[in-house]
């Protein structure tokens, strides 16, 4: 069961991330959240009321630092913000779930499994993003209507995140030629 954490535990990294190192055997470093969330970045054509919700969604996963339950809500975040976007994307005349929203985008091809980086793959038979018509609204639901399960991990959903958003609002090439280039 969680408890409500005192003044001076509020600044300090929450105890449960300690059951756990990395491939080096070190426990979550802050400063490497932060740089691995900076290089999430969204296109320029993503709609800024997206770009804002998507980085509403970055701060919390930030914040898991200090309260590790927190990974939870970032997950049904960034669930929320893919619906946002298919929603705006989309511009249904009437109201469309969650699941016909992504069949739709799927069928338009404006995401496919390529568009995934985890995936590592090109071809293009767009198998994992047909199995997120199901998986999405399931895992929204899940977290939406009570779920105390905790997870160690939501990197991978602003991850996921970042490339459905880019692909449903792709860069234009104009827009990226006179733009000086990035620094990273």
């Amino acid at each position: 069961m969680e408890k409500f954490k005192t003044l001076d535990e509020l600044t300090k990294i929450d105890r449960k991330h300690l059951h756990f190192v990395d491939h080096n055997g070190e426990h979550l470093n802050l400063n490497w959240l932060h740089k691995a969330l900076s290089k999430e970045v969204l296109n320029d054509e993503v709609p800024d009321e997206i770009k804002g919700q998507f980085n509403v969604a970055r701060n919390m996963a930030l914040f898991t630092y200090y309260f590790y339950a927190l990974a939870s809500e970032v997950h049904l975040k960034t669930y929320t913000v893919i619906e946002h976007a298919l929603r705006l994307k989309i511009n249904p005349q009437s109201r469309m779930s969650l699941a016909k929203m992504i069949n739709h985008a799927v069928a338009q091809r404006w995401i496919s499994d390529a568009g995934f980086r985890h995936l590592e793959t090109d071809e293009l038979g767009n198998e994992w993003c047909k199995s997120m018509v199901d998986i999405i609204p399931k895992m929204r639901n899940s977290k939406a209507h009570g779920s105390t399960i905790l997870v160690p991990d939501c990197l991978h959903h602003i991850c996921v995140c970042t490339d459905f958003l880019n692909q449903l609002f792709p860069s234009n090439p104009v827009s990226e030629e006179r733009q000086s280039p990035r620094i990273v």
